[in-house]
């Protein structure tokens, strides 16, 4: 193999943009490189820390995004009966912040608007034990679920607005390593 380029990778090499060489000493081709280098070859440095920011950077914007369609379960409303009568019970309900892919009516804006529109609809859901419950969904919740889902979605937004900046800041990959969401909450 004709060596006209190194760039210097995490584990071993690459050779002439194409080709990967382990870094291991009983490789003939990383013997090569070593030959290569030895005689006066000069080995490019892979940009670890670029390759570290873009990583992070694409962790944190996903975790911003699951935060985001994470179900709201702070809010209690009445319980329908088996029979569809609305009970005296109150319960903790969750309503999903995300469309169901299968499901276009599961849109959680257009189920807010449409409960602001009647003043009172049902909503299929789950308790907080995970047990299936028909819940009386008002206009007064589904505003606050609307103030909610806004007020969250705009704190994750400027908490992963800071660590962005706080990834870019970084000087080295292992800066870059230690910023997690958990840290900056």
């Amino acid at each position: 193999m004709e060596i006209l380029t190194v760039q210097e990778q995490k584990n071993g090499y690459v050779v002439n943009g194409s080709v990967f060489v382990p870094d291991n000493s009983q490789n003939s081709d990383f013997q090569a490189i070593q030959k290569w280098i030895a005689a006066g070859g000069i080995v490019g440095k892979e940009n670890l820390l670029a390759q570290a920011k873009a990583a992070k950077l694409s962790e944190i914007k996903s975790l911003r995004d699951q935060k985001n369609i994470e179900p709201i379960t702070d809010l209690k409303a009445f319980v329908f009966d088996e029979a569809g009568n609305k009970t005296e019970q109150e319960s903790h309900f969750l309503f999903y912040t995300n469309r169901h892919q299968t499901n276009p009516a599961s849109d959680p804006e257009a189920i807010i608007s449409r409960a602001l529109d009647l003043g009172a609809m049902p909503y299929f859901t789950k308790d907080a034990s995970g047990n299936k419950i028909t819940i009386e969904l008002t206009a007064e919740i589904a505003a606050s679920l609307r103030r909610s889902i806004a007020q969250r979605n705009d704190d994750n937004y400027k908490i992963s607005s800071s660590i962005e900046a706080l990834i870019e800041d970084a000087k080295t990959p292992e800066e870059v390593e230690v910023i997690a969401w958990e840290a900056s909450t």
